[in-house]
């Protein structure tokens, strides 16, 4: 069983924090609100964390999750139940609420939320339909064999405005005398390729312009390529399998290393879209980052509140075996 809060944990760590605080021009004045985030949609548990923001201007201590708040999940109209953990469980983490629930494409997903002192929320989003995978390839780049090509096909609804996103993670498996290690990362991968994901031009530097995707998660929309079926080009580095016995001083090792594969693909709610383009532009944002410019703000579908509920589907490879040397 897949849960897209474990996939997406990197991602709502950082910026996605459940402790907040908020900044308002009447600052003084203002009062804690709440923040809400729900990702409705990827396997059959929906997680809904609350908490309370922090006004910049206040003293006090962030709240982590709000137990015993008045939290309502509804689904095409019916109620669906919440329960409460203090402790992590599998696909959920500690002192969330969370519902079990299967998604069907389109179904819309609202959630309220109440507690003392603050102001009422509430959110919608609707469940997309899954990303329209149609096949993924492995290969060197033409022309240039230090360069592995991840080939993503895909065929895009006409019918329907779609949002995308997809991450590929690295696992490196060594033996040295039979002692086992592995080590994982996700790719800053390689653009210059893709037009969807590349957007950069020769005035970028000049104008402090970056364009990197915050925790390597790549996004895009389906304005280029409405109805079309398509094939997304990313590169990083290719690093062949290895193995081998290596003299030292104190005598023969035998070394072993494997490398693997694993993408992550994402249909996403136009919601979740500009909430991760939100996150995007304040990462690359390097004239306001050295007060040059505005900082730009997040992104929220939260009524009178900060965050965000945001329907997405995932499909997720097993591990791919790296392409072997000729």
């Amino acid at each position: 069983m897949k849960h897209l809060y474990h996939i997406l944990l990197p991602v709502y760590i950082g910026l996605l924090s459940s402790c907040t605080y908020h900044f308002e021009l009447d600052d003084v004045g203002a009062s804690p609100k709440l923040v809400l985030y729900s990702y409705p949609g990827s396997g059959d548990t929906t997680v809904v964390h609350l908490s309370r923001s922090l006004p910049v201007s206040q003293k006090g201590e962030l709240v982590r999750g709000l137990k015993g708040a008045d939290v309502h999940l509804s689904v095409n109209g019916e109620a669906v139940p919440l329960a409460w953990t203090d402790d992590s469980i599998p696909g959920v983490p500690a002192q969330s609420y969370y519902a079990v629930k299967a998604y069907e494409d389109g179904d819309k997903v609202n959630i309220t939320a109440a507690a003392e002192r603050m102001k009422a929320v509430s959110s919608a989003t609707v469940v997309p339909s899954r990303f329209p995978l149609t096949s993924i390839k492995l290969a060197l780049k033409d022309g240039e064999p230090n360069l592995l090509q991840f080939r993503i096909g895909f065929t895009d609804n006409a019918q329907t405005k779609d949002y995308y996103a997809l991450k590929v993670e690295r696992k490196q498996l060594f033996w040295n005398d039979g002692k086992y290690s592995e080590e994982s990362s996700t790719l800053a991968l390689n653009l210059d390729d893709e037009p969807l994901l590349n957007t950069s031009s020769g005035l970028d530097d000049i104008l402090m312009i970056e364009n990197g995707f915050y925790r390597n998660l790549y996004y895009w929309d389906d304005t280029k390529i409405k109805g079309k079926s398509y094939t997304v080009r990313l590169n990083t580095n290719y690093e062949a399998d290895y193995e081998d016995d290596f003299i030292t001083p104190d005598g023969t090792e035998h070394i072993k290393r494997q490398v693997k594969y694993r993408i992550s693909l994402y249909s996403l709610s136009e919601e979740f879209y500009r909430y991760l383009k939100s996150l995007n532009d304040q990462k690359n944002n390097g004239l306001g980052n050295s007060e040059l410019a505005p900082i730009r703000s997040t992104y929220t579908n939260v009524i009178n509140g900060i965050g965000v509920v945001g329907g997405c589907r995932m499909f997720q490879t097993k591990w791919i075996d790296n392409l072997q040397e000729n």
